[in-house]
């Protein structure tokens, strides 16, 4: 038979908590904030958990050192910080399940569960509370308020975390790095199941099932050895896969990082070069005029020309900063709700007289009602930059259809159309095809790019259908939004 000495069973609190302290402190000091992982803002809730855990632990371990010091004080600070820790490591769990429900490519269905329903703040926090109060009713000692707080809150935190966990771990997009990081969610996912076991079921000694028969003592007297064990095991299991997830994620900040400065570099390139040839041309158009002797209608002349360039700067340094603005700044946190038909009648008013003194006909197909979450200057700029293509791209006499056919927002043209090896690089910045006959056409290569960040965004999604001489179709999906 097993028997833990005293001396064993210090070490095993103390180590209990510290793993719980490591963890709560790597948490708090170093989650990453700019991670695109969708619960890296809501992981300081499972710190907050850790630490307040660890220091209940640590009371344990004072009350099992000095069993003669009595401290009724200390004793509702411990259930105290048992309540705090095992509530945010509820909200937690409650945050990842909702999350990872709508991961699901059933989301339109889940929406509508009743455990999606009932995890909504007002519910659950009423119900368990209710529960709470209630076991405490049935036992009103320390005892049984930690054993309460235990059923109610602990359990249920640890066990659906774990297995939030381990399912969003299959729901992660390919990275360089996804297989590691699915591994470590499986192992954490894994050992809160097992901590919920250990730390929200078996209990001290209380006069309610299974309290009164799945116990403390009841366990060591069957297994020969303290639930603690298992507990500290779970928890120290808990802490190194967190960290190693930590350290994940510090090497996705890196890599995003090093992307970022290798496409500043490549934009930097390319966007110096776009800027000389403009001011190339007006200086060479300055110098021709100062060297000879030009009447009125030769410098007025000029001075359209210089005009003409001098918008077409304007336009690519105004486009370079949206880019730019796009980049680096959280533009979501602006969403609002926005009538998608709404946009699209206006786009179609603006380039209606394009169209025209272009001699393209612009048409509108379907006009389905549309509303979204989105930034509305940057939806107009989306949509008005496939329809400006469009037409530029379309030879007189032909068409230009625009839609809005339930989600899917299409422009077709009866245009020059793409060829199938230049597709995947139309939305490259400053890409420009410049088809044979076609040079006379301005532009900077700025329009698609910006398209598919705006599309980036708004988490749609875009598919481009093109055949030369025959025109070509683009399909904007908000699928996503409505």
């Amino acid at each position: 038979m097993f028997s833990l000495e005293q001396e064993s069973m210090e070490i095993l609190l103390f180590v209990y908590g510290l793993s719980f302290f490591v963890l709560g402190v790597s948490v708090l000091f170093a989650r990453p904030r700019q991670s695109e992982y969708f619960f890296a803002n809501k992981i300081w809730l499972l710190g907050v958990f850790a630490i307040s855990h660890a220091f209940e632990d640590w009371i344990s371990l004072f009350e099992y050192i000095h069993p003669h010091v009595k401290f009724v004080y200390l004793n509702y600070l411990q259930s105290f910080l048992l309540l705090i820790s095992y509530v945010f490591l509820f909200e937690f769990s409650r945050f990842v399940i909702r999350k990872s429900f709508l991961k699901s490519k059933l989301k339109k269905q889940l929406k509508e569960h009743i455990i999606y329903k009932f995890y909504f703040p007002p519910a659950i926090y009423t119900f368990s509370s209710v529960s709470l109060l209630f076991l405490i009713y049935l036992h009103p000692t320390i005892s049984g308020i930690n054993a309460a707080i235990r059923y109610t809150y602990g359990f249920w935190g640890a066990f659906l975390l774990g297995g939030g966990l381990f399912h969003y771990g299959e729901s992660l997009k390919k990275s360089e790095n996804i297989k590691k990081l699915r591994l470590y969610f499986k192992i954490s996912g894994g050992a809160f199941a097992a901590y919920a076991l250990f730390s929200g079921i078996v209990v001290d000694k209380i006069s309610y099932f299974p309290g009164d028969i799945i116990n403390t003592q009841s366990f060591l007297d069957t297994f020969h050895f303290p639930v603690q064990a298992l507990r500290g095991l779970c928890a120290l299991i808990i802490a190194l896969a967190s960290i190693k997830a930590l350290g994940i994620f510090k090497l996705e900040l890196v890599e995003r990082l090093n992307e970022s400065y290798e496409n500043i570099k490549r934009f930097s390139s390319n966007a110096s070069h776009q800027i000389k040839t403009p001011l190339t041309a007006l200086r060479l158009q300055i110098h021709v005029a100062l060297k000879k002797d030009n009447k009125l209608e030769d410098c007025r002349h000029t001075l359209r020309a210089i005009d003409t360039e001098i918008v077409y700067l304007q336009d690519m340094v105004s486009n370079l900063l949206l880019l730019t603005r796009m980049q680096n700044m959280n533009i979501r946190d602006n969403f609002k709700s926005v009538a998608v038909d709404g946009i699209v009648l206006e786009v179609f008013e603006e380039y209606s007289i394009v169209a025209k003194n272009k001699k393209v006909t612009l048409d509108i197909g379907t006009l389905d009602y549309l509303k979204i979450q989105a930034e509305p200057t940057l939806l107009k700029i989306l949509l008005s930059n496939l329809v400006d293509n469009a037409i530029k791209y379309t030879p007189s006499g032909k068409v230009v259809t625009i839609s809005l056919v339930k989600s899917v927002f299409i422009v077709a043209d009866e245009g020059i159309g793409i060829p199938l090896d230049k597709l995947k690089m139309i939305f490259d910045e400053f890409y420009r095809i410049n088809p044979p006959g076609k040079e006379h056409i301005k532009g900077y290569g700025l329009g698609l790019s910006m398209v598919k960040k705006i599309i980036e965004i708004h988490k749609a999604k875009i598919r481009v259908n093109s055949k030369p001489d025959f025109g070509t179709k683009v399909y904007i999906n908000f699928k996503n939004q409505s």
